[in-house]
């Protein structure tokens, strides 16, 4: 497969699973914000720690304060990660590459990048936010749906599962991290968010029965072994994907991004709660979250970059040239 199309099918993937993520983080999180509505203040502290917990502390709200934070993070084009970025990003990627997917992927992402092209989407926010947000999710869950049932589970699907993964692990350790930005030790309402978020309630009280705890909060995310979304399970499936693509057995390891991956997996696999408090939970988080980027910087360098670029580039202009490709 040629470097590009496997570039652009890895970032459509992650644009669309970061707009499902951002489209159920600010739905969670204006439902909360409802408690401080007579209070501006509590209000922006309220809305502080998640921002910056998604790296969008410069994001400003508009005339009507933080009670409207969550309009910027979905229509926002100076900020890279706002929904209508995220989507129109995954477009481009999708032009792209079109002959790489199906009819109906290409109309299903077509169709949402059309309904914020054509003010449907901002019409549909001032009627209420949440019909906008569930048709995000929505339009996430179907074009992940479609790519499993209508293309080939060849190497352009791997790489979309991989990209799929990648920030999902990320969206999780982010979204459990903000706790950790809280002034206060995190409430009820606090873990139920992140759960929420993470869509992982109802999953989460199978398991622990209703016994809501920071310490079951965290187990859950950090180490479910058949839960979708927990990073566990995240980076056995971008380990798997890695294997996938490059042929050699789960075990070993044939480029960096394999590595870096299979150690990851040996430290989730073999780490409990008590080790993730000696370290700190947040300091496990942030070198999780250091790891993923890490991760991804070598599947680029593997997969898109030819040799005699890798040999010019070093760790941080390499960064840099990934960054300026995710705002393409």
């Amino acid at each position: 497969m040629l470097s590009r199309v496997a570039d652009n099918l890895y970032w459509m993937s992650r644009y669309i699973e970061r707009a499902e993520g951002m489209a159920r983080m600010i739905q969670v999180h204006q439902s909360q914000a409802l408690e401080y509505a007579q209070d501006d203040q509590q209000i922006e502290e309220f809305w502080k720690p998640v921002l910056l917990s998604i790296c969008a502390e410069d994001v400003r709200p508009e005339n009507e304060g933080y009670r409207k934070i969550g309009k910027s993070l979905i229509f926002s084009t100076s900020f890279s990660n706002s929904i209508y970025s995220c989507i129109a990003h995954a477009r481009e990627n999708a032009r792209m590459v079109r002959d790489q997917l199906s009819e109906e992927l290409w109309i299903e992402l077509n169709n949402i990048y059309l309904f914020f092209q054509n003010g449907e989407a901002i019409t549909e926010y001032d009627h209420g936010s949440d019909y906008l947000l569930d048709r995000i999710i929505r339009f996430s869950l179907v074009f992940q749906g479609l790519a499993d049932a209508t293309i080939p589970h060849s190497e352009g699907w791997r790489f979309l599962s991989l990209g799929k993964y990648l920030e999902r692990a990320d969206q999780t350790s982010r979204m459990l991290d903000t706790l950790n930005f809280k002034t206060k030790e995190p409430t009820r309402a606090d873990l139920m968010s992140v759960l929420r978020c993470c869509t992982s309630l109802s999953a989460f009280r199978q398991q622990f029965r209703g016994n809501l705890s920071l310490q079951n909060v965290a187990t859950f995310l950090l180490f479910s072994e058949d839960f979708p979304r927990s990073i566990r399970f995240c980076v056995r499936s971008i380990d798997h994907s890695l294997h996938s693509i490059s042929g050699v057995p789960s075990g070993t390891f044939a480029n960096e991004a394999e590595r870096l991956t299979g150690s990851t997996l040996a430290m989730v696999n073999f780490t409990d709660w008590q080790q993730v408090m000696s370290k700190g939970l947040h300091e496990t988080l942030d070198e999780l979250q250091t790891t993923l980027i890490k991760i991804g910087q070598r599947v680029f360098e593997t997969y898109v970059l030819l040799p005699s670029e890798i040999q010019s580039l070093g760790e941080k202009s390499s960064a840099q040239f990934i960054q300026a490709q995710q705002q393409q």
